[in-house]
């Protein structure tokens, strides 16, 4: 294969960000990288490398640089994400290319490589020296607070009720140190405006979002936003409706809210890969959900 050109940290231009879009709409149906331009919350940080064949993009690799706490040591870390090719390009190697490329670029720019793939690609990324691990979803099955429901609902439309998920995603406590991250609001605004928009309680009193969900009797928290010390159970309590639920499932780790867990679930959803040595093998974790790419 001839070496093709790739493209990078394009977002300010508007041709190439459209196709990056398109691309995206074809490779990860019903995400969109394009309102969350709009609002600013896509940062430098995030760099999409791509080809660009026929007038639109084919393949891509990005890379979200990023600070992750790991056991409470704070490294310098590459996340990858958005890899993929359009189905009428694939088999040419182009993401093994932009993959290889990328890690020519950074490999040595950074203490800690990592990503969550896709189920359907899960031997692409050994190739690359990259070695799967497994994560958990915390499961408490008993002492389940009472339904006390007093939260609101926010809605990202309403300027007030963007304001206070701004300003809470800015002003943050790290969510977890055993496998967590830093600074990482960006990347939740992602989340919150392409998943996670109608599942926004919060609880004024305690000044806290929770991301949560209840379906067949279990309540499902992604993420708890907050700026100051706060008692999770009590949180949790103000956002529940059935008195009827069996579990509550935690994407996140245990280690700063101190919530109680009966059990765990390997988390099979996006598994995780890393690149070199990862000192957190043999325990329970889960990185934070909305510090994803």
């Amino acid at each position: 294969m001839n070496k093709p050109r790739v493209y990078s940290d394009y977002k300010n231009v508007d041709g190439l960000r459209k196709k990056f879009n398109d691309f995206v709409d074809i490779v990860f149906p019903g995400a969109n990288f394009e309102k969350w331009y709009r609002k600013g919350f896509w940062l430098d940080n995030y760099i999409p490398f791509s080809i660009v064949m026929d007038g639109k993009i084919v393949s891509n690799v990005s890379i979200t640089r990023m600070n992750v706490l790991i056991d409470n040591r704070k490294v310098s870390a590459i996340q990858f994400g958005t890899v993929g090719t359009i189905p009428e390009y694939r088999g040419r190697g182009f993401s093994r290319y932009l993959m290889e490329y990328v890690l020519d670029k950074f490999r040595n720019s950074a203490d800690f490589l990592f990503l969550f793939a896709n189920e359907n690609v899960l031997d692409f990324y050994p190739k690359f020296g990259f070695d799967r691990y497994s994560e958990m979803t915390f499961r408490s099955d008993s002492d389940i607070p009472k339904a006390n429901f007093s939260a609101r609902k926010l809605d990202i439309e309403l300027p007030e009720d963007f304001a206070i998920i701004k300003r809470l995603v800015k002003d943050r406590f790290v969510l977890s140190r055993l496998f967590g991250a830093l600074d990482y609001g960006f990347i939740t605004w992602w989340h919150v405006l392409n998943i996670f928009s109608d599942m926004l309680y919060y609880i004024k009193e305690d000044d806290a979002i929770l991301i949560a969900r209840e379906r067949n009797q279990r309540l499902h928290i992604w993420d708890a936003i907050y700026s100051q010390p706060i008692n999770i159970n009590f949180l949790i309590s103000k956002i529940i409706t059935d008195d009827n639920l069996k579990s509550i499932r935690y994407y996140f780790s245990p280690d700063q809210l101190g919530f109680q867990y009966d059990s765990v679930d390997e988390d099979a959803s996006s598994p995780l890969f890393i690149l070199g040595k990862f000192p957190l093998k043999g325990r329970n974790y889960k990185f934070p959900s909305t510090a994803q790419t």
